[in-house]
């Protein structure tokens, strides 16, 4: 798990964290609310090594898998189904029912899987890389505002994929 001992960051003379102390354990769930500039993604830009702190130590297992859901997009396959498989593992990399499973829950359609994964709305895109990091199966999701691009049916599947997960999840919001 993860634990995070005596971190501060700050902006300039703008204290963000001073003396934060947190631990993640196995199979824990945190919920980040907060309004903007309270500091819920640099603490995910910590966790993920893409920020530095001025003081303190993050403590990570090694081997841990941290999966963060990416609003940037960067396709490189011609269909749907194509793209998402490439998150499967080597020894599930025929597995192309679990991909399915995974987008059909997100919302898309049996019609979608054989299209470009750029024909579809950024909403849409955003649902690709969240099935694309959730078969990746890591040990600690953060996720930060997962639920802005889905509809009431993907809502359900992603709360009760989230309930079922084998791991920890940190998710971030502004309003719930």
């Amino acid at each position: 798990m993860i634990q995070l001992t005596n971190i501060a960051k700050s902006y300039g003379s703008q204290d963000l964290f001073k003396n934060l102390d947190f631990r993640l354990n196995k199979n824990q769930r945190v919920g980040l609310v907060g309004r903007n500039g309270s500091g819920k993604s640099t603490l995910f830009k910590l966790i993920l090594g893409e920020d530095h702190y001025d003081e303190g130590e993050i403590s990570i297992p090694k081997g841990y898998k941290i999966g963060a859901l990416k609003q940037h997009l960067v396709f490189t396959e011609s269909t749907l189904v194509d793209e998402v498989a490439l998150a499967l593992s080597e020894d599930d990399k025929y597995s192309i029912y679990k991909v399915e499973k995974f987008l059909f829950g997100l919302g898309f359609t049996h019609e979608d899987l054989d299209k470009s994964p750029l024909s579809f709305s950024g909403g849409f895109q955003i649902r690709i890389n969240l099935a694309k990091l959730l078969l990746t199966e890591p040990n600690l999701l953060l996720l930060d505002e997962p639920t802005n691009y889905l509809d009431i049916l993907s809502l359900r599947w992603l709360k009760q994929f989230l309930c079922t997960f084998d791991g920890e999840v940190i998710l971030i919001t502004h309003d719930r």
